[in-house]
């Protein structure tokens, strides 16, 4: 064992020589290398997280202006039908939130609650025809474009059902080619059952 003296006590080390101690300094010793490689790795690892933080801002701004676009369409589409005297002016939307992100980024689908007094599954069927009309229209009127190749509306109610006196509805916004290959799994879906 070799003595090494610190301060006023003398410490007894082993004797043993480690690359990246350095006993009479008492610190770690890098060489040049190892320096860089952890510099690089430190730089991408920064990167990487600044990188996904602009991302999810972009994405999560671009998601909350089709959900006030959607909210919009939807809110003239319901009119239009109070109007036309096809639902009553009871007709209420009572809350819109984003369908599951299981989907994947970029998906612009909304599920919107509609307090809507209707009895059957076939009214049901009927009202979502009317309202997916609607929702063209107020696209066309807008001069709202759709990403789909095939063209038609940018709106499409993709899915309702009736829980009590309360219609829900989920409600696509074809902006994006993610949404189209969204709705085309659906279809699969669809085509399973």
């Amino acid at each position: 064992m070799g003595f090494v003296e610190s301060g006023y006590n003398r410490i007894a080390l082993p004797n043993f020589h480690s690359p990246w101690y350095d006993y009479f300094k008492g610190g770690l010793i890098m060489s040049r290398e190892l320096t860089i490689i952890i510099a690089v790795v430190v730089a991408i690892v920064i990167y990487i997280l600044i990188h996904r933080g602009i991302v999810n801002r972009a994405t999560r701004r671009a998601h909350e202006q089709a959900l006030l676009q959607t909210e919009s369409a939807m809110r003239a589409a319901l009119q239009r039908l109070v109007d036309d005297h096809f639902v009553s002016d009871q007709t209420v939307l009572l809350s819109r939130t984003t369908v599951a992100d299981g989907w994947g980024r970029g998906v612009m689908a909304f599920e919107f609650v509609v307090k809507l007094p209707t009895n059957s599954g076939e009214q049901l069927q009927i009202f979502r025809q009317q309202l997916n009309r609607m929702l063209s229209d107020y696209a066309s009127d807008h001069d709202i474009k759709t990403a789909s190749p095939a063209g038609g509306s940018a709106f499409l109610v993709t899915d309702i059902w009736q829980h009590g006196d309360r219609v829900h509805m989920s409600v696509a916004y074809l902006v994006n080619e993610a949404t189209i290959e969204y709705l085309k799994d659906l279809h699969k879906v669809d085509q399973r059952d």
